[in-house]
């Protein structure tokens, strides 16, 4: 029977960051789709999270903030599109001014560099086509090619021997003295068996799924759905910066998207589904625009077109406190050799540098 040393499920832009940091020529990852990245990781805003809305103490906090510069040098140095716009973030009443100014305490607490809040002339000047009564300023938010920052962690991990096997589906594990027996279904449709020393559950909307299999119930898995609609007329022109609207117990607001081509999007909205579909609903344009003319007036709902969608593992069901990562070293409950990520949401693309650098101080500890 083959044996690997480590063995990682789920090529999304977490599973690859730890892939590359590993280092293993001994290393297996295992992805049931034909390539990297094909569901939360490619299905987002692809935006570089500063690390302010997370509490402080959270490992979402921590590893944000960290993930931001690391981030930043990634892409610096390996030739990867990515612009540090800095991000506003609104207000357009007395109460969302308050809320701003605990935003940004907030963000103070966390490390994140650079904050700071913006009365209306000051807002006005630095977005003299956006509403806003009040803003927070956060010059080290900022978008990148996420598609070219998982290449690279595939072509490191790569170079540094590790196997990566595509469209292989897990089908069963089970705990022996030495590790971990894996059943896999490959591209071909034929079955086999492996053994690993290290598994490490990377699978993402499948992760609670992965650590049933391994023998760990605990865990839950809900599906937010987020959507995003194309803004046509060249409107990206009217703003200089990301615009973000005051904060919803689910989302981040429906926010200005802006991608590396220069191209604008509005988005994510955000409800709990039962299934995984990544269909955009043409109604919910009206939704968006209602929200979004609040503060970015010039965009009419005849600029908005059906784009994208993507969904979020949440640990929180609706209506539940936010949770944090669950980044852990199953030992305690029985499971020596194997590391559970169970939640990885936003900001874990903005994270997955410095989520890749924590597992490997839990493997190399």
């Amino acid at each position: 029977m083959e044996n690997f040393d480590v063995t990682i499920i789920g090529a999304g832009v977490v599973g690859l960051a730890i892939a590359s940091e590993l280092q293993g020529s001994n290393n297996l990852v295992i992805e049931r789709h034909e390539s990297f990245g094909k569901e939360t990781s490619s299905r987002n805003s692809e935006v570089i999270h500063a690390g302010i809305y997370y509490p402080t103490g959270f490992l979402k906090a921590k590893l944000c903030v960290e993930g931001n510069r690391m981030m930043y040098e990634i892409c610096g140095k390996n030739n990867i599109k990515h612009k540090k716009l800095g991000k506003i973030i609104v207000a357009t009443n007395d109460d969302e001014a308050k809320d701003l100014e605990k935003l940004c305490k907030q963000g103070n607490d966390n490390g994140v560099p650079g904050l700071r809040l913006l009365d209306e002339k000051e807002a006005k000047i630095m977005e003299h086509n956006v509403v806003a009564t009040a803003g927070l300023y956060s010059p080290s938010t900022g978008i990148f090619d996420t598609h070219g920052v998982m290449h690279y962690f595939e072509v490191k991990a790569k170079n540094s021997g590790c196997t990566f096997a595509y469209g292989c589906t897990l089908i069963a594990v089970e705990k022996i003295k030495s590790g971990y027996i894996l059943k896999v279904i490959d591209s071909d449709g034929e079955t086999y068996d492996f053994e690993t020393k290290l598994l490490i559950n990377c699978a993402g909307l499948n992760s609670d799924k992965v650590s049933a299999m391994v023998g760990l119930n605990g865990y839950t898995i809900h599906y937010c759905k987020g959507e995003y609609f194309k803004v046509s007329g060249g409107k990206s022109k009217y703003i200089n910066h990301l615009v973000y609207p005051h904060p919803t117990d689910t989302s981040l607001g429906i926010h200005t998207v802006l991608d590396v081509q220069g191209d604008m999007k509005l988005g994510p909205n955000a409800f709990y589904v039962d299934s995984v579909d990544y269909n955009v609903d043409p109604n919910h344009g009206q939704e968006m625009y209602e929200s979004a003319k609040k503060y970015i007036p010039f965009v009419d709902l005849n600029d908005l077109t059906p784009d994208m969608s993507g969904i979020r593992p949440k640990i929180q069901a609706a209506g539940e406190p936010v949770k944090d990562f669950i980044i852990r070293h199953e030992a305690d409950k029985g499971f020596e050799g194997f590391i559970n990520l169970i939640g990885i949401e936003s900001p874990g693309l903005t994270s997955s540098p410095a989520i890749a650098k924590f597992v490997g101080k839990i493997v190399g500890g």
